[in-house]
């Protein structure tokens, strides 16, 4: 079937500009000309098939500029997220997982030798002590003591020397980058 531009323009759902446009920078709709008139014609069949094909050619570059985009925010995102991660650690309001499981682990090891240590320590005065008053305020204060440790929480001595130095690497990484 032959049409003609603005014909062509109503099938497709388009200007006659926007036509006219295709023709020009994509050399999609190829015409002739019809009889003795200077009209051009189209072939329905051939222009429909071309138009469609240049749409999907569209639709996949679009979405891979956009699936670019998205990825390209996911990105920066996530380098958000990791700078203020390194900023709360540097406020010492963030501690690395192993570092906080060893400072944890000592401080217990510390708190349960403590406290294996008071009989040892109380029993000579314990032996001479006949008030019972007395012993269980001695032996309160001991437990008091030890008790005391464990409350005594310093971010210095959860982040190590070495933990320090690794973060002042990765911030002049980031510098380099940037």
């Amino acid at each position: 079937m032959e049409v003609n531009q603005k014909q062509l323009s109503t099938i497709l759902g388009v200007t006659d500009r926007r036509i006219r446009q295709l023709i020009n920078e994509f050399g999609l709709f190829q015409s002739y000309e019809h009889g003795g008139k200077r009209e051009k014609r189209y072939d329905l069949g051939k222009c429909v098939q071309e138009f469609i094909q240049y749409q999907v050619d569209a639709e996949t570059n679009r979405g891979a500029s956009l699936n670019k985009e998205q990825v390209s925010t996911e990105h920066e995102e996530i380098k958000k997220k990791i700078s203020m991660l390194k900023l709360k650690r540097l406020r010492r309001q963030l501690h690395a997982a192993g570092d906080v499981e060893e400072f944890l682990t000592d401080m217990l090891v510390n708190f349960r030798d403590r406290l294996l240590s008071i009989p040892q320590k109380t029993a000579p005065i314990l032996a001479a002590e006949d008030d019972v008053n007395k012993i269980l305020s001695l032996l309160e204060g001991e437990v008091c003591e030890a008790l005391d440790e464990l409350s005594e929480y310093d971010p210095l001595k959860i982040e190590k020397e070495k933990d320090y130095m690794r973060l002042e690497e990765m911030e002049e990484d980031e510098e380099e980058e940037s």
